[in-house]
């Protein structure tokens, strides 16, 4: 029985960059491997690549690192998403329109949430971030995190009030609900 393997290229987890023809041959020579969760910027660039490198092979790229280059992904090549980020409705919204060939709808919704998805994105504290504003969507009873996780500071908390305000009222953004 074949099990589906995903080639998680992430340099800082593993130690080593997989370069695109790497990745490519990988998915040559493992057909069970041909999807690819891509976290080594720049990822739009390095989708083409390997893209290029896999000369027509049916290989699927998952964009990651919290989405914040899932539009440029898409463009590249990429065939959907594999990442956290508190609003996931918006990543699979993007990916639909983008699919469906409604690219401009598509960036409208992807660029309403780049703000957050940066400010989500914060080395050491991004999944408190996140755990928080899924406790204040009501997805999650509380926020806690396990050490060694970040704990966001009290001003870092109230920049987070301030970019959900601002989504909420000069952006008009669909599910900022918090």
């Amino acid at each position: 029985m074949d099990i589906e393997i995903i080639v998680q290229d992430y340099p800082p987890a593993c130690g080593f960059t997989m370069e695109p023809a790497a990745l490519a041959r990988i998915a040559r020579e493992i057909p069970s491997a041909r999807t690819i969760k891509l976290e080594d910027p720049p990822t739009p660039l390095k989708t083409a690549q390997i893209l290029k490198a896999a000369q027509g092979l049916e290989i699927r790229i998952l964009a990651g690192l919290g989405g914040v280059y899932l539009l440029e992904e898409l463009l590249a090549g990429a065939s959907g998403v594999m990442t956290g980020f508190a609003y996931p409705e918006m990543l699979v919204e993007v990916v639909r329109l983008f699919s469906s060939g409604a690219t401009d709808r598509a960036a409208n919704t992807f660029y309403r949430y780049v703000p957050l998805m940066r400010f989500e994105f914060q080395q050491g504290i991004g999944t408190a971030l996140r755990k928080e504003i899924l406790r204040r969507r009501g997805a999650l009873a509380e926020a806690t995190i396990r050490a060694p996780g970040g704990v966001p500071d009290a001003a870092t908390c109230r920049a987070l009030d301030i970019l959900l305000q601002w989504m909420r009222d000069e952006q008009e953004v669909k599910w900022i609900s918090v």
